[in-house]
């Protein structure tokens, strides 16, 4: 707010340096948010980098089983086998919050029916690409909620640092500067009231004598 907007009286005084007050209480409690925030999202960031590389391993050891299966069985053979696979998958999504962030939790579970086929009819490779599939269905999953949880908390941290630079940079050093000019105005206001009352004393007492 600028300075010269603002009437010098004590009301807006009184006014202004309890605005102040909750500005700089508003300013401490964003500031601790963010550290939270930020401590969070580091957290996170290494998570979701294990998480991403285990995704990705389990994917290419998945495909060489299957790449195997198909080099000993046929690709007929595989492609065969695969109505007698009964995999089913059920997702279940809760919400919990940090910081009133609302971060997903994601529960995959997976319910598998064997024996799918003989195991005389198949290879070795095709019950090992089975169980990397099953096991991605779970690990996709988890992928997926911390990266979505990465996304709110790194949005959340913008947020929270503009609101804390625009309380630091702006709204905090105007209410200083408005509260400053008007305790100066009414300090040079009454100093010149009591120099006022002093001449008019002087008068009055050299009238008397």
């Amino acid at each position: 707010m600028a300075r010269y907007k603002v009437v010098p009286t004590k009301t807006n005084l009184l006014r202004l340096k309890r605005e102040l007050s909750f500005a700089q209480e508003g300013y401490d409690l964003l500031e601790q948010k963010r550290q939270i925030l930020v401590v969070e999202l580091m957290g996170l960031l290494d998570r979701t980098a294990d998480a991403q590389e285990k995704v990705e391993k389990e994917l290419a050891s998945a495909f060489k089983a299957l790449q195997s299966a198909v080099v000993i069985m046929g690709r007929q053979a595989v492609v065969s086998v695969t109505p007698a696979v009964n995999i089913r998958s059920d997702l279940t999504i809760n919400m919990r919050k940090i910081m009133g962030v609302n971060i997903p939790q994601i529960e995959v579970k997976v319910e598998d029916i064997a024996p799918y086929f003989s195991p005389g009819e198949t290879s070795f490779w095709v019950d090992e690409a089975i169980v990397h599939f099953k096991g991605l269905l779970k690990d996709i999953g988890k992928l997926a909620e911390l990266r979505i949880s990465l996304m709110r908390i790194a949005e959340e941290v913008r947020k929270t640092m503009r609101r804390v630079n625009a309380l630091e940079k702006i709204a905090i050093p105007d209410y200083n500067e408005s509260v400053k000019y008007i305790e100066d105005t009414l300090e040079e206001s009454e100093r010149e009231t009591f120099a006022t009352l002093k001449i008019v004393k002087e008068r009055l007492e050299k009238k008397k004598g």
